[in-house]
């Protein structure tokens, strides 16, 4: 099933009798490739893309690495019965088989001979290509630093056990002292009823001793029991309260020692820098770096290929960062579909800007955005003269052809873009003979003498004209190419560029 991370390479392969070079298809893959390097084959003839199905034909592929791995001749997958287009994908076996080398590959295809008649084997070889196979990043990491990884993981993992242990110590201390506050209450209580227990019999002995004395004297033994009953009262009442300032400074003792330990065990978290999950997100997004990749993670571009640049919806989908795209379409006229791109987006996303490099030129094309998207503009200002009229000298006739016609007249142009300068030049007259110099340029336009071929009258000999460095030109008649002679009465025609 694709995700949408293969990488795929477009090929046009030619039914013909015409042995070619090996094709470079500019096509890399890795060894860590898996199920993702395929490769794409429309398969054509001369008159257009051939017309296959797997009733009537078979396509296979084969490939063999210069390190002299070879891969099994592999059946291809038809995609596209109407435009004969077939794909495989490259076997990861085999690309690590590879490593480090250039492969080359070939495709077959045949006739479905069910008959097994001889006479009906019909078997077409197509033309050979190649493309590199290269070390993953990853596997050039050496021994030595995988096993100082190693060895720091270990250390972490002893410290981090370390600190677990000495957070569990810290709770079970917790529960210790718990377990005392619990038995400090109990003896308290014991103690109470004791002394509960113990007062109750000395009122009754003091009761006893009362009833005695009463027989001695009412009054005496009423007011001795009333003092005596009083003075217990305030004994046992004095005892209670002491017993309860006993527990209750006890348990106050043990909560502050159970509150000390929760400080220590807090503090200990933050000294030791145990981190929840959320406390690490927020102090990574806090950091100061950059948090969008603009190339692969080994600081390559990223890779496209296929891409149409009229496609407006491509367009607004392609993110900022750097590529290398292959088989575009819709590129600047005139330069490789195969380039290096940038893209740039303002912070508000409302204005985007493509650079677009060709890889085998010096030149350089933006497209941009505000609203809709521009066509292909080449960067540089160019600096053009014009066209700059001129007449001819020496008496010769100025602009005398093609005046009904839109025929253009004498004049010359310098247009200059990045450090390329080319120079025009047109030439229309007449009565010029052999060897005369007719016209004068600026020197500045000439650094080598330049010769071209002029349009003539058809029954008239060949006709040069020479520009020199000194800006003069001349008119030279090759005899040998005709058996009418030139005359003064014939013209000369044309335009001519050369670059300074």
């Amino acid at each position: 099933m694709s995700n949408g991370i293969d990488k795929k390479a477009f090929i046009n392969l030619k039914s013909e009798p015409h042995l070619k070079p090996i094709s470079d298809l500019g096509v890399g893959f890795y060894n860590l490739d898996e199920n993702t390097a395929r490769l794409i084959f429309q398969l054509r003839n001369t008159k257009g893309p051939l017309l296959i199905s797997k009733e009537n034909l078979k396509t296979y592929a084969y490939f063999e690495s210069e390190n002299g791995s070879a891969s099994d001749v592999i059946e291809l997958n038809i995609i596209d019965e109407f435009k004969g287009i077939v794909e495989i994908t490259v076997s990861k076996d085999f690309l690590q088989a590879s490593t480090d080398s250039k492969v080359i590959g070939q495709v077959y295809i045949g006739v479905n001979n069910e008959t097994n008649n001889a006479r009906n084997n019909e078997v077409a070889v197509f033309g050979e290509f190649s493309f590199d196979v290269s070390d993953a990043l990853i596997n050039k990491i050496s021994s030595f630093t995988k096993i100082e990884y190693i060895r720091m993981f270990d250390q972490l993992k002893s410290r981090i056990e370390q600190k677990v242990n000495d957070i569990e110590a810290a709770i079970l201390n917790g529960d210790d002292y718990v377990a005392e506050m619990k038995s400090v209450l109990q003896k308290g209580i014991e103690t109470l009823n004791q002394i509960v227990s113990n007062s109750t019999i000395n009122i009754q002995k003091f009761i006893d001793q009362a009833k005695i004395d009463v027989n001695k004297t009412k009054n005496e033994a009423t007011k001795d029991i009333t003092v005596l009953s009083n003075n217990s009262k305030i004994n046992i009442q004095d005892i209670a309260n002491s017993a309860i300032n006993i527990i209750e400074d006890t348990t106050e003792e043990a909560t502050v020692h159970v509150d000390e330990k929760m400080v220590e065990f807090n503090q200990a978290v933050e000294d030791n820098k145990f981190l929840t999950p959320d406390k690490l997100t927020e102090d990574l997004t806090e950091l100061d770096w950059q948090k969008y990749k603009l190339t692969n993670d080994n600081g390559r571009t990223f890779y496209l290929t296929g891409v149409d640049w009229s496609d407006t919806e491509f367009l607004d989908s392609l993110m900022p960062g750097s590529y290398y795209i292959t088989v575009s379409k819709n590129a600047p006229i005139g330069v490789s579909f195969n380039a290096f791109v940038f893209v740039h987006h303002r912070d508000t996303g409302s204005l985007k800007r493509i650079e677009y490099k060709p890889y085998d030129s010096a030149r350089s094309f933006v497209k941009t955005y505000y609203k809709e998207w521009s066509d292909w503009m080449e960067t540089g200002s160019p600096e053009d003269t014009g066209w700059v009229p001129f007449t001819l000298i020496n008496g010769a006739a100025s602009n005398t052809e093609y005046k009904g016609k839109d025929g253009f007249d004498c004049s010359y142009r310098t247009v200059t873009i990045g450090t390329v300068t080319t120079n025009y030049l047109r030439i229309n007259g007449r009565n010029i003979t052999d060897g005369q110099t007719f016209a004068q340029l600026p020197s500045t336009m000439v650094k080598n003498a330049q010769t071209f071929i002029v349009r003539t009258p058809t029954n008239k000999p060949v006709v040069f004209i020479t520009v020199y460095t000194d800006g003069t030109i001349s008119l030279l008649v090759n005899k040998s190419t005709s058996i009418n002679e030139w005359g003064s009465s014939d013209y000369i025609y044309g335009e001519f560029s050369w670059i300074f």
